[in-house]
């Protein structure tokens, strides 16, 4: 049984295969670990900001829950902001583009 690479031409041609689908530039690492960390924690902060809405919205919070509520969800924003401008992300860079219903969510 062979392995998978049997030499140079078979590195080359994985090199060939992965480029302009994998980034594997060892400097951009870093940027696409926070890419994809800040698209999952925007995706959370959706549904959890569309799930407080809809609590708002059937009276089940107190004034004071809804007071906190709100500051936290405005910080998070604030801090997601900050994060996309310190790493140059624009808002488009987040976006998954899932076919969750998350507005049943």
């Amino acid at each position: 049984m062979t392995g998978f690479l049997n030499g140079p031409a078979d590195v080359e041609t994985l090199e060939t295969a992965l480029r302009g689908r994998v980034d594997i530039d060892p400097e951009r690492v870093e940027q696409g670990l926070v890419k994809l960390v800040l698209m999952v924690v925007e995706t959370l902060r959706q549904v959890i900001e569309r799930q407080a809405i809809r609590r708002v919205e059937s009276g089940s919070l107190t004034d004071d829950e809804v007071e906190r509520l709100g500051l936290t969800l405005m910080r998070l924003e604030e801090k997601m902001d900050q994060l996309r401008r310190q790493f140059d992300l624009g808002e488009e860079d987040l976006s998954m583009r899932l076919r969750l219903p998350l507005q049943e969510l």
